[in-house]
């Protein structure tokens, strides 16, 4: 089962776009929450609002979805969004891009109790507990899951995977 999460390769503490394997773990990892989406679900890729460089980076991270991520019976389909539209973004997750890391607290608090999973790259938002996941997947797969974040969030992940995990 960790070999299927082996997608979502956000590399701990690095800045760098997501691969398309590590979006596949960021699909396969939606199919691990209590109540997993079905269907087709879709992840906002978050920038600010202000900056062409912070929407040029979502806009090239949203392009490696392709037609979508296939996990299962689930297709995963990236959605652009702002932090100021995260409130009422309908998204199963948000997946925060480089340019968004300094505004993931309000982030959090914008999505808390909607069962929206927020992911990061950078290591220091699950020890704040700004974000609910990190996960690399190189070279060898590392789920980090902020209890906490996951709590406010609503967010309860099954049995199997929380064996693959590791809380904070």
């Amino acid at each position: 089962m960790l070999a299927l999460l082996a997608g979502l390769a956000l590399p701990l503490g690095a800045a760098a776009d997501p691969t398309p394997r590590d979006l596949q773990v960021l699909a396969r990892a939606l199919g691990f929450l209590e109540r997993p989406p079905a269907g087709t679900a879709e992840v906002g890729v978050v920038y600010p609002q202000q900056s062409a460089a912070a929407r040029e980076e979502a806009t090239r991270i949203a392009a490696s979805f392709g037609e979508g991520i296939r996990a299962g019976n689930l297709v995963v389909r990236p959605r652009l969004v702002t932090v100021e539209g995260v409130a009422s973004a309908p998204v199963a997750a948000l997946l925060l891009t480089e340019a968004a890391v300094p505004h993931a607290a309000a982030i959090a608090g914008a999505v808390a109790g909607r069962s929206v999973l927020t992911i990061a790259s950078d290591r220091s938002l699950i020890d704040s507990g700004s974000v609910v996941m990190v996960v690399r997947g190189e070279p060898r797969v590392e789920i980090l899951v902020n209890r906490t974040a996951a709590q406010a969030a609503g967010i309860n992940f099954a049995a199997a995977f929380r064996m693959m995990i590791q809380e904070r």
